[in-house]
């Protein structure tokens, strides 16, 4: 059974199935300010942590005194662990002096006198610069079977671009790239695992976030989902909280599925959200995100439509969440609402906004695949998810919908649409799909108004749309 130890961040423990292997050797690869450093520092903190010695031996020409003096400002910083389970020692004055044998005796003897089980050496492209590549190779290789004999962690930091095809990263275990990237005004940093001996690691490139605290890192909501999530069985259905749509539903939502609605502004999607979140108790909690307004504003539009949501949100059986939609890491935004759903055991899920979470993502294609992967994750806790998307105004006859993407995202599309007939402002409703299940599939009419949705034509409009 190999040993494994967290890299201190729980995100990248996820791409490297558990962390460095124990007796191995890995290149960490990046341009300046990619976060090379902060990794290297905090997986040695958490190691300290977990009992185990680190040593971080920098090749760089910056005093190892300098480098503490940033490294304290971290939120994973312990000066308590200084100088006995960590130390910092600069190999920069010898490599100069004696070259690489120098560095690799100093490098086997710091590892055997301080007892180290986790060692950095930052800087390794420095080692590369004093050689021939024959003889760095050489370096990289013995640095390999030094970590082997000492059952340590090596981990070692470079700023060079160096390709898949280069020798080293074929003698090395273990190979991560750290990337600093602009796609037109957007700046953003990912991390990749490009190779893990022993370890199935999460393909691809992800986001990761650097703060005070450290680097936190966020797998592709996609890819690091459940690959076998429980099946969706039985008939159970979910009250929508209106009764005559749930007669449209043949007894509402099925259970733990996924259903969008869409729609134009003002059609009513928001409000056929709250209507299913008024059903929320402590039996069948409830959870909503929203991008576009307030909890505080959702309580009083609650109010105004006679849908009460102050009764669940003061009993703690309903929670209300805001994010502007800003340039938000999506994988992150997944991640936070089913930790959420878990920790609450929800029922009754409300995402408003799908658009902004498209607007989001560096790659918008990903959309369908990240909102299956949130709905399945969400269904195997069994909870009901309700997605608002805004399209441009749509006549029914004429709706160009993509079904393509509505069949991988989601089990059931509710169509909320609107248009002027006899100089009235009219919406409509039509169920398009629902998971295994039949369904009125006539075009019902409704209004808003201060009891929130109900079908047929609004009363306040007399026949030829005149005000009665």
């Amino acid at each position: 059974m190999l040993e494994k130890f967290s890299t201190g961040i729980e995100g990248l423990d996820q791409l490297t199935d558990g962390g460095f292997i124990r007796g191995s050797a890995y290149i960490v690869q990046g341009p300046p300010g990619a976060g090379k450093t902060i990794m290297a520092n905090q997986f040695c903190y958490a190691h300290v942590r977990a009992g185990g010695r680190a040593l971080y031996m920098t090749l760089l020409a910056e005093s190892s005194s300098r480098m503490l003096n940033y490294v304290s400002q971290m939120g994973f910083f312990e000066g308590s662990a200084l100088p006995d389970a960590m130390q910092y020692i600069s190999g920069y004055g010898v490599l100069e002096r004696e070259g690489l044998p120098g560095l690799l005796k100093l490098v086997q003897h710091e590892l055997k006198r301080h007892r180290a089980t986790a060692m950095v050496l930052d800087g390794t492209f420095v080692a590369q610069s004093v050689a021939s590549e024959q003889e760095f190779r050489a370096f990289i290789h013995t640095l390999q079977g030094v970590a082997g004999m000492a059952d340590a962690v090596l981990v070692m930091l470079t700023h060079q671009n160096r390709d898949a095809s280069c020798p080293e990263h074929t003698m090395v275990d273990g190979w991560i790239e750290m990337s600093d990237e602009i796609q037109g005004f957007r700046a953003f940093r990912t991390i990749q695992v490009r190779k893990h001996r022993g370890a199935a690691i999460l393909p691809g490139k992800h986001r990761l976030r650097i703060t005070q605290a450290g680097i936190d890192v966020f797998p592709r909501a996609e890819i690091a989902m459940d690959p076998n999530p429980p099946a969706l069985t039985g008939t159970d259905r979910v009250a929508t909280g209106h009764r005559g749509l749930d007669g449209l539903l043949e007894g509402g939502l099925p259970a733990a599925s996924g259903t969008l609605l869409v729609g134009p502004t003002g059609s009513g999607k928001t409000t056929l959200g709250l209507h299913f979140l008024s059903r929320s108790h402590a039996r069948e909690p409830g959870l909503m995100l929203g991008f576009y307004e307030t909890p505080a504003h959702i309580r009083e539009k609650a109010r105004s439509l006679g849908l009460d949501l102050d009764t669940p949100i003061e009993a703690g059986a309903l929670e209300l969440s805001w994010l502007p939609p800003a340039e938000n890491i999506v994988d992150e935004v997944v991640r936070d609402i089913v930790n959420r759903a878990r920790a609450r055991n929800v029922k009754r899920v409300f995402i408003d906004g799908l658009v902004a979470i498209r607007d989001s993502l560096v790659i918008t294609s990903r959309m369908p695949y990240v909102i299956n992967a949130l709905s399945m994750q969400l269904g195997a806790i069994g909870a009901t998810v309700v997605y608002t998307s805004e399209i441009p105004e749509l006549e029914l006859g004429h709706a160009m919908m993509p079904s393509d993407e509505l069949s991988a995202m989601v089990d059931n599309v509710l169509l909320l649409n609107t248009g002027r007939r006899d100089h009235a402002f009219r919406r409509h409703l039509s169920v398009i799909k629902l998971r295994d299940s039949d369904f009125d599939p006539r075009t019902h009419e409704f209004h808003i108004g201060p009891a929130g949705i109900a079908f047929g034509p609004d009363p306040r409009v007399g026949s030829s749309g005149k005000a009665a």
